[in-house]
């Protein structure tokens, strides 16, 4: 009788370690899908990786949420500060408080790994309308008018530059903002981010300034579609064409 409560207690025994370890093994591997799901791999880069900013090109549902936030995919144009522009997908995480800041055109502040590009993460969000690095500052609206006019002939001389050298494209204007500045009447000058699309590249983001004509207001409204020059050796080299 003690051999066969033996015999049972060791066929029970072997039958529970596997089922014990089959449980740890779908916890173990729960864990590492969840925290690739929410991004925990970014924590490394986001201490080491380079600063660089980057342009929010699409965005798509994964169809994943984690504590009814959404896991969102974007397609981003990474512009670090030394190398060339690339583009790179990623997923996060994002409260659903913040779904409507991720929209195409939108600017963040991020870092990359240089030994694989690929790999990014998102800092923070950059104001819609940060200036591109090369592009003389806007000034506040009570800057003396001796210096908002040289600023306003610099800007016009670096848009005549393109246009006069670059290629054209068509863009669609993703974010419309007048920076309360008119010209020549109530001509308004104004800051437009773009998705441009050459005819022998993939679309990439842009933020251009010029002055337009107060009659063409609606023509560069979100959604619409414009006419730009860009310099192919320098992608943020954009222009309104007849600005």
């Amino acid at each position: 009788m003690e051999g066969s409560n033996d015999l049972f207690g060791q066929a029970i025994l072997m039958t529970a370690v596997p089922i014990v370890l089959i449980i740890l093994v779908s916890i173990i591997v729960f864990f590492i899908i969840l925290r690739r799901v929410m991004g925990g791999g970014d924590q490394q880069l986001l201490s080491t990786g380079q600063p660089a900013q980057a342009a929010i090109l699409k965005l798509w549902d994964t169809g994943v949420t984690v504590n009814d936030n959404p896991r969102i995919g974007m397609l981003l144009e990474v512009r670090p500060k030394v190398g060339a522009v690339f583009q790179t997908e990623v997923k996060k995480v994002v409260s659903r408080l913040q779904t409507s800041q991720y929209q195409p055109g939108q600017m963040l502040e991020v870092k990359y790994d240089p030994a694989n590009p690929k790999k990014v993460a998102i800092v923070d969000f950059l104001p819609r309308a940060n200036m591109l690095d090369d592009r003389p500052a806007m000034m506040d609206t009570q800057t003396n008018t001796s210096q908002l006019e040289a600023t306003l002939r610099q800007q016009d001389a670096l848009n005549e530059q393109i246009i006069a050298t670059g290629r054209q494209a068509q863009a669609k204007v993703l974010i419309y903002q007048a920076m309360g500045i008119t010209v020549n009447g109530n001509n308004p000058y104004v800051t437009l981010n773009l998705e441009v699309h050459p005819d022998d590249r993939d679309p990439f983001m842009a933020q251009v300034q010029g002055v337009i004509a107060e009659q063409s207001i609606s023509r560069f409204q979100p959604g619409s579609v414009i006419t730009v020059r860009y310099d192919p050796n320098n992608i943020t080299r954009v222009a309104i064409e007849h600005s």
